[in-house]
Order: structure tokens, then sequence, then C-alpha cells
């Protein structure tokens, strides 16, 4: 029975999740900066959509309308400062490895008394693992976030043409 692959030894286990931790981690920063980056490109290009609208419109400012457009867009910039908000992960991801919390210290100041000895007692690949899942969490829900910021940019720019069609008459 060759057919079956060989099980990963430990060490390879090991290497497996320093490299899906390496990744997910990268996967982690790379929304911090889209979202920067969008959240920048998206600020400047209100310059040019704002001198749209007052060219076609001189008391343009004084619309009920350009109020909510101003909302919608401190709304979407919100979006996108949320994508770059904290996560914390779930108490429950975790709940059946058997971890001493060692990856990432809350308290260091409490935590340094009893840290030299619970770090004598560690299993790696449990912490590994537990690691692996809560970065694996909060990848997801930045994703989500970006998504959402970036639905939210879509409908402020559909909402931006509907203004300009609202009050290209000035009437």
């Amino acid at each position: 029975l060759d057919d079956e692959p060989p099980l990963a030894t430990p060490e390879e286990r090991l290497e497996f999740l320093k490299h899906s931790i390496a990744f997910t981690e990268s996967n982690i920063r790379a929304y911090d900066t889209k979202s920067q980056i969008a959240m920048a490109a998206f600020v400047v290009s209100m310059n040019p959509l704002w001198s749209i609208l007052s060219s076609t419109c001189t008391d343009v400012a004084s619309r009920p309308i350009v109020a909510v457009l101003l909302c919608a867009f401190i709304a979407t910039i919100m979006g996108y400062c949320f994508v770059l908000w904290p996560i914390k992960p779930l108490d429950d991801l975790v709940r059946n490895i058997r971890t001493k919390g060692l990856f990432y210290l809350h308290d260091p100041k409490t935590a340094s008394s009893t840290f030299v000895s619970k770090l004598q007692e560690l299993s790696v690949e449990p912490e590994l693992t537990a690691e692996v899942l809560k970065l694996s969490f909060i990848r997801a829900r930045k994703g989500r976030r970006l998504k959402y910021a970036l639905w939210a940019t879509g409908a402020f720019y559909t909402f931006v043409f509907i203004t300009f069609l609202m009050v290209r008459h000035c009437g």
C-alpha cells in the first residue's frame, strides 16, 4: 500500500507552521497597506469631484444633498480606517488546543515571573498551530473589511454621479 503519501515529520510540521505564520502576517500587512493606499487615493479624488460639482452650480455647497454627500464621504473614509482597526481573535478559536499563550504576551509584567518556567514546559507545535488559527481569523476579517470599504467606495462614486445629475441644471 505505497499509494498513500508519507506523513510529515515533526520538523516538517513545525516548518510548515512557521511558513504559514509568515505568509498570513504578510497578507495582513498587505490588507493594511492596500487600505491605506486606497484611502489616500479616495481622499485625493474628492478634489476634482468637488470641482466638477462646483462648476455646474455655484451654490452647490448650500444644498442638502451635499451634506448627505459629505456624510457618505466620511463614512467611506471610516470604512477604510476600520480595516486598520485591531482585531481580537475569538477565544473559542483555540479552545481545544493545549496552549500556554506564550507566543504573544498580553501583559509582560505579570507574565515575567512565570514565563521561563512555562517556556520550559512548552510544546511548540500547539503554540504555533494556535497562532496560525488566530492570524488566519484576523486575515479573513481584514479581507472582509477591505471588501466592504471598496464596495462603499463604489457606492459613494455612484452617489456622486447621481448628485451631479441632480444639480447639473442648478435649478
